[in-house]
């Protein structure tokens, strides 16, 4: 109230100019299988552009064309810098960009491949089978190489086996990515490590993530920045009663939840502590080994994420194929609690089909539009790309996985667009400050009743640096007056 108290209420609303076509974008994770059983494998296979399961899956990426993709199971050479990129690029230069099918090609200026804690031994028995594995001989069996895995600090027969990829359309903020391949798994307080299992000396060096956990920061606009939250969480199987693979998979997609939460015990790779305080726009990406309702995970751990307060888990996406093929797959489908509508994957008959690929948005920042699951039904035409050759059986797929995607269009963080909002008074004027954003325009309107509002006359707004300032001229000769402030996203 003027004359004694000025009264400010923000209010943020989506104004009518607002374009969703300038800001829209598509988000998509696919677990494409591009691993290969050497290190060397990968970088010979993407060297031309005829590796037909290298073909297969750019050819669904440039049917679904999603403007940030994460793809799972992505082998990455971590011996050199050049060498961790090589796979990337050519993948990229020889089946992205590259027409498949007469499809338009893809590009994806920005590129980041992970470093994983996959094939990477740890000199400890992890497998508590009584024998410490670092290393095997070239001439070594599955079983062999599977010993080695299973010692390692994620399981993989080289380092970097089933890794991970992201490209997108936008840059990313390579100085402020955070991630957390050496965070311990014994430094999550109340984890669910099982008990008694490990040594103390194999606790004091068992990482938990079993790839990686990366934030990458990805600027959609000038100021308007989404974190992509990426991850591969171990499968809750291949082990035994322990269920340690089970728990390692809960506290892995725990990890997200206390990023979410900013929890101060969280330590990324750079020494940082805590994870995202306040509001973001946020996109949790990837193959989560987790579903919601069926499958062997412990304690319903992807309902961690789904359930968090920050999270919009009401979208379901998707599919005609995965609606026909839960049926026709028959075996642990027919007591599945899940509409099969919304299942990723394409597993044995003994595991049945299940929903582990996820698509998490904030609910700050962003409106969901649509979304869906690449799963054509038989009788569709592109059906056949999801299989390498015209034999249509599920060990001839091009990956057991299905992309999933979403269409986001970006709103306004109020927390982010006004900060620390003051009104003073000069005289007959108010004058209003608060921290502004790029990417930002705003409106000031006034009420005397906080029923009607107006914009007439207009308020003009002066933003110097990150500082917005505006005055209303005699504002403070009314009796009371209200204000609020209307942040739109720029085109």
């Amino acid at each position: 109230m003027i004359r004694g108290v000025i009264r400010l209420f923000v209010i943020l609303f989506f104004a009518a100019q607002l374009h969703a076509a300038s800001l829209q974008i598509r988000v998509a994770t696919f677990n494409a299988s591009l691993n290969r059983t050497t290190q060397d494998g990968l970088p010979a296979d993407l060297r031309t552009t005829t590796n037909v399961q290298a073909q297969k899956v750019a050819e669904i990426l440039q049917r679904v064309r999603p403007d940030v993709v994460l793809i799972n199971e992505f082998d990455v050479d971590p011996t050199s810098n050049a060498f961790r990129v090589l796979s990337l690029n050519r993948f990229h230069a020889n089946y992205l960009a590259v027409s498949q099918n007469g499809l338009a090609p893809l590009n994806y200026p920005y590129r980041y491949a992970a470093l994983s804690n996959t094939g990477v031994s740890a000199n400890a028995d992890f497998d508590n089978n009584g024998a410490v594995v670092t290393s095997y001989s070239d001439t070594a069996t599955t079983g062999q190489k599977d010993l080695y895995g299973n010692d390692c600090f994620g399981f993989g027969w080289f380092p970097g086996q089933y890794s991970f990829a992201v490209y997108s359309k936008f840059p990313i903020q390579t100085a402020a990515i955070r991630s957390f391949q050496f965070f311990k798994w014994k430094d999550m307080p109340g984890n669910v490590m099982p008990p008694g299992y490990y040594s103390t000396a194999e606790q004091n060096i068992f990482r938990l993530s079993s790839k990686n956990h990366v934030d990458l920061p990805i600027e959609v606009k000038p100021g308007q920045v989404f974190h992509l939250l990426a991850s591969h969480p171990t499968p809750p199987a291949f082990d035994s009663t322990e269920d340690r693979n089970g728990r390692r998979n809960h506290d892995e997609i725990r990890m997200w939840k206390e990023y979410l939460s900013n929890a101060p015990f969280l330590s990324d790779d750079a020494g940082v502590f805590g994870g995202l305080s306040g509001e973001h726009r946020f996109v949790i990406l990837g193959d989560l080994n987790a579903d919601p309702l069926d499958g062997d995970s412990f304690n319903s751990a992807i309902n961690q994420l789904r359930n968090h307060s920050l999270v919009n888990s009401a979208p379901n996406p998707a599919s005609a194929g995965g609606a026909e093929q839960g049926a026709l797959l028959g075996g642990a489908n027919a007591n599945d609690l899940g509409a099969h509508a919304n299942d990723t994957a394409y597993f044995s008959p003994g595991t049945g089909n299940l929903r582990v690929d996820h698509v998490l948005p904030s609910k700050a920042g962003f409106a969901v539009t649509n979304s869906g699951v690449f799963w054509p039904a038989s009788a569709d035409p592109l059906y056949s790309v999801l299989f390498l050759t015209t034999t249509i059986a599920q060990n001839n797929q091009v990956t057991d996985h299905r992309l999933v995607w979403m269409d986001l269009t970006l709103t306004p963080v109020l927390s982010q667009c006004v900060r620390n909002l003051a009104a003073a008074r000069s005289g007959n004027d108010v004058i209003l400050t608060w921290g502004s954003q790029a990417g930002i325009t705003y409106k000031v309107e006034w009420s005397t009743d906080l029923v009607q509002w107006s914009s007439a006359p207009a308020i003009p707004v002066l933003i110097n640096a990150n500082t917005a300032t505006a005055t209303d001229v005699g504002g403070a000769a009314t009796t009371e007056k209200f204000y609020r402030i209307v942040a739109t996203l720029a085109e």
